[in-house]
């Protein structure tokens, strides 16, 4: 799996972290850093996807440090209560945050979407 792949699965995964009651059809702000070129155009991607479905994508794009910024936000947002309702998060630094108890968990999405399409890739 490429880079780009690894990253559009983390964010795509990370939107579907949100907690039950922000997961009906409403609005989801989605922090990220994909803010140029082929990554925005990603983004777009996940943002027509995402209002396919009935979500009204409100973006938090947080340009600058490959991520770096868009981190020390999140943290802040986060630790203040007010964290945003899904977020970019890259390769390890997804387990300070599930150490943290600040993910949701997939098992009962998992276990209902077994055999879907999602899933066989």
């Amino acid at each position: 799996m490429t880079a780009f792949k690894r990253t559009l699965s983390a964010l795509a995964v990370s939107a579907c972290l949100m907690p039950a009651a922000a997961t009906h059809a409403g609005e989801v702000e989605v922090l990220h850093w994909w803010t140029a070129g082929g990554e925005a155009r990603a983004a777009a991607a996940l943002k027509e996807m995402m209002e396919e479905q009935g979500h009204t994508w409100k973006d938090f794009a947080v340009a600058g440090g490959g991520g770096e910024a868009a981190m020390t936000v999140l943290k802040t947002r986060a630790v203040s209560g007010n964290p945003p309702a899904a977020a970019q998060i890259k390769g390890l630094d997804i387990r300070e945050w599930a150490k943290l108890g600040f993910l949701t968990s997939l098992d009962d999405v998992a276990a209902s979407e077994a055999g879907t399409s999602w899933c066989r890739r």
